[in-house]
């Protein structure tokens, strides 16, 4: 009963503080959509930063990553973490300066300015497939199975976890909008950020301490292109390829990152809905510094079950041991934390997957109402209409991944089949994205080329080598890359290619114009970004040569020169920014779904 007294307990707290500070603390806006999906455009640089950390870390990491450094036998898996913090510095100083100058709540609008508005609807109706066929049941599918693991609720079937999560998760998100979501997060990522500090230093306690790490230096490389791997069949580890050899980090990984980053509107709408530019160029650096730290809870805990297993560490009377990949932060939980620990663990642990599961939800909702329904079912509906519509969306597509869910219990490894599917879903969305923003040329006939042309090449890249046996199969990251490069090509060619464009009646393209005096808050950018990235960068480096070398000194100062580049970011102001009052202005979902009808209106006159 201590379990769920601690249990309730947090969650009551988080929600109670959650609700508090969304009606007291944070401003509104007149536009009823404004609010709810965009937050009031309110906030400010550590909301954003605790909104983008928790959203993006969750259980199908925690289990995930940790299960895949699990499996690799090594730290190649780091990559996944601390290199998206090269990712988040572009989004930060190249693709969210853009966005805001133009007042955007969702990315896909962009691609409606930047291109046409059939673009536009072509990603939103991508995030839309992804987020209710993938993202969703994977967020419930891995914190139900961690849950049911940690507590002993094998006889308890996998979807009434799911449901339960995924009912409390539902109440934030679509009664709560954006704002509740953000806060909710902030507040849980306090928690999981002691929780998962305390998980690995208890297990490095049962082995000698920090210095047990450097004990196997072949456990922290994270540039190889060979490991131990782990057989489950036969529970012993031969060599072969890890899941990141270090040749993919320099080419698709990179991509890969940056479509997350970047154009995904699960992380960007919290960025989107920042009080200023400065705040979210802040916030987004403030959480690339926590991801090049982020592998201590995410990978480390791979590394020290592996040391406890060779060591035949005794925990609890009984010999370590790990049966299954996935299964290993669970077990590791179980076995080094305290009983009475495990009520708030759990809440700690559920409120990362409410993280993840709101924000794609309200993500999806968004994407629904602004992108869909305003613009092709009821262009008149009002804002609370427009808000009523896409709550409905949530709910149901909170009822498909309850079915979902369940059905993943028959994958060996979650990570690897998560990032899989990322590559082939936003291949063509990164490529369309890159070109609209590096040049001003390309139009919307190249970009419906490239699209086109990258998940075609992006799948078959990856289907073929299945499917016949014959055909040379090569990473995956590898085919992602290659398909940028193909499809990039393609777009070079509808757009510079005089025969191509005539022969289907269409004239040379016009360069692109951004709309100015659009933005909706303070463009501004924030200046100490100038000598914080190249921080940053050093932090990144010197991290990849403690591990890499197995030195204990680079290590301890890695840490050190990590610490000093926090506190200067947090200390570093803002600065006085004359921000646009939002109430004053139209909501920017109002200005947007004008901007798509105009694009409608040129593209019928055009034809």
């Amino acid at each position: 009963w201590i379990h769920c007294a601690t249990f309730l307990m947090t969650t009551g707290c988080v929600a109670l503080t959650t609700w508090i500070i969304c009606r007291k603390f944070m401003r509104g806006s007149s536009g009823a959509a404004d609010d709810y999906f965009a937050g009031g455009r309110s906030l400010k640089w550590y909301v954003v930063a605790g909104s983008l950390m928790l959203t993006n870390l969750s259980t199908e990491q925690l289990v995930g990553l940790n299960g895949n450094v699990f499996l690799d036998g090594n730290l190649c898996g780091i990559w996944w973490e601390a290199g998206a913090a090269i990712a988040m510095i572009c989004t930060s100083t190249v693709f969210l300066p853009k966005y805001m100058a133009l007042g955007l709540t969702t990315t896909s609008s962009y691609l409606g300015e930047r291109y046409d508005l059939f673009a536009r609807t072509l990603v939103s109706a991508v995030f839309l497939i992804y987020y209710t066929l993938v993202l969703c049941p994977m967020v419930l599918y891995t914190g139900a199975l961690a849950i049911r693991n940690i507590f002993d609720l094998e006889d308890v079937p996998l979807w009434t976890v799911s449901l339960l999560i995924g009912l409390l998760g539902a109440c934030y998100a679509l009664f709560g909008g954006l704002k509740a979501v953000v806060v909710s997060d902030c507040i849980n990522g306090v928690g999981l950020i002691l929780v998962g500090l305390w998980v690995p230093l208890a297990a490095l306690s049962h082995i000698g301490g920090i210095s047990a790490l450097f004990e196997e230096p072949s456990y922290l490389q994270t540039l190889s292109a060979r490991s131990q791997i782990f057989d489950k069949d036969t529970q012993s580890r031969s060599w072969g390829t890890p899941s990141l050899p270090w040749h993919v980090t320099i080419t698709g990984l990179s991509l890969n990152n940056l479509y997350y980053w970047s154009t995904n509107q699960v992380i960007m709408q919290r960025v989107l809905a920042a009080r200023s530019l400065a705040e979210g160029q802040k916030g987004v650096l403030f959480a690339a510094s926590m991801k090049v730290v982020g592998f201590a809870f995410l990978c480390l805990p791979g590394i020290i079950a592996m040391l406890l297993i060779k060591k035949q560490a005794v925990i609890n009377g009984s010999v370590f041991t790990i049966a299954k990949s996935d299964e290993v932060y669970p077990e590791l939980v179980k076995a080094v934390m305290p009983k009475w620990s495990l009520g708030f663990f759990a809440a700690v642990l559920i409120g990362s997957v409410l993280s993840t599961f709101n924000s794609a939800l309200n993500s999806a909702s968004t994407i629904f109402g602004l992108e869909i329904y305003k613009i092709y079912v009821k262009p008149d509906a009002s804002e609370q209409r427009v808000v009523r519509v896409a709550t409905a969306f949530g709910a149901i597509m909170t009822l498909a991944s309850f079915f979902l869910a369940p059905q993943l219990g028959k994958v060996d490894a979650i990570f690897p089949l998560l990032q899989r599917l990322n590559t082939i879903i936003s291949l063509p969305m990164v490529v369309v994205f890159f070109v609209g923003i590096a040049s001003s040329l390309p139009d919307a006939f190249a970009a419906k080329v490239g699209f086109s042309v990258g998940i075609l090449a992006c799948g078959l890249g990856q289907i073929l080598p299945e499917t016949f046996p014959d055909v040379p199969a090569f990473h995956y990251l590898h085919i992602y890359f290659v398909s940028f490069l193909v499809a990039s090509g393609a777009m070079a060619l509808a757009t510079y290619l005089p025969t191509l464009r005539s022969f289907i009646g269409l004239a040379s393209p016009t360069a692109y114009v951004a709309r100015l005096g659009v933005e909706l808050v303070d463009i501004t950018p924030w200046r100490p970004m100038r000598c914080l990235i190249p921080a940053i960068w050093a932090n990144l480096a010197l991290l990849i040569l403690a591990l890499q070398t197995a030195s204990p000194e680079l290590f301890y100062t890695f840490w050190i020169c990590w610490a000093m580049t926090v506190v200067g970011l947090m200390a570093w102001p803002i600065g006085s920014s004359d921000i646009k009052d939002v109430s004053e202005s139209k909501a920017s979902t109002d200005a947007q779904a004008k901007g798509a009808e105009l694009v409608g209106v040129a593209e019928s006159a055009m034809a």
